[in-house]
């Protein structure tokens, strides 16, 4: 679910369906208002063709945003053209979506010490934002960029003004903030400022849980 620059507003992921990103994008229209498309893979998604992603999804009565692969060839040190690298194996994939006009693209910071993610972050948020000036022009040049908390990394803890200092947006996911028991996030200002909120119970290790799975506290 979107946050409060467009409260309200209910989005599913493209697969609920054993089925191409249509068939699920068809099934989803007039249920919700958004899609998030789930490209988790970079090279499977690098290859998608107007059969996995026709034009005609454009016609839909839904909005869009995309998850970015969590693939990505992150380097283990603070590698800044490695980290380059990565936005723009990251920034091709979105391209693959560009025709749809996506707002929001999401992505999981890397696995590595704090100091390295404040790194790569940094340089892949800079290569991403000159990319998207590069492509203004298209659907392609205006999703916002938005960290994910994941198990090895709340984002609150890359610093209160990070985010800001970077043009990045925050995207709450609310099953690894009880999964991973990342309870600082609450305590912070992120919650409030979140552009995006991902729904699911906690389950085990990264496991996403249907909603019925919360427990009444």
């Amino acid at each position: 679910m979107t946050g409060h620059a467009l409260a309200g507003r209910l989005a599913a992921p493209s697969f609920v369906l054993p089925g191409t990103v249509a068939e699920n994008a068809a099934f989803l229209a007039g249920k919700v208002d958004e899609v998030a498309l789930c490209l988790f893979e970079a090279q499977a998604c690098l290859a998608y063709t107007a059969a996995d992603m026709p034009v005609a999804l454009a016609d839909l009565p839904l909005r869009w945003h995309v998850h970015l692969p969590v693939d990505l060839p992150w380097p283990t040190t603070a590698g800044k053209a490695e980290a380059r690298r990565a936005a723009d194996i990251a920034f091709a994939v979105l391209r693959k979506a560009a025709f749809l006009r996506p707002h929001l693209a999401v992505l999981h910071p890397p696995e590595t010490d704090l100091d390295t993610q404040r790194r790569l972050l940094a340089a892949f948020a800079a290569r991403w934002q000159a990319l998207s000036a590069a492509n203004s022009a298209d659907g392609a040049g205006k999703p916002q960029l938005a960290l994910e908390n994941v198990s090895h990394a709340d984002v609150v803890s890359l610093g209160p003004h990070f985010l800001e200092d970077h043009g990045l947006a925050f995207c709450l996911d609310a099953g690894h903030l009880l999964g991973y028991a990342q309870y600082d996030i609450l305590d912070s200002p992120l919650p409030e400022q979140a552009a995006l909120v991902h729904w699911s119970a906690p389950g085990r290790q990264d496991e996403h849980l249907a909603l019925t799975g919360f427990t009444p506290s």
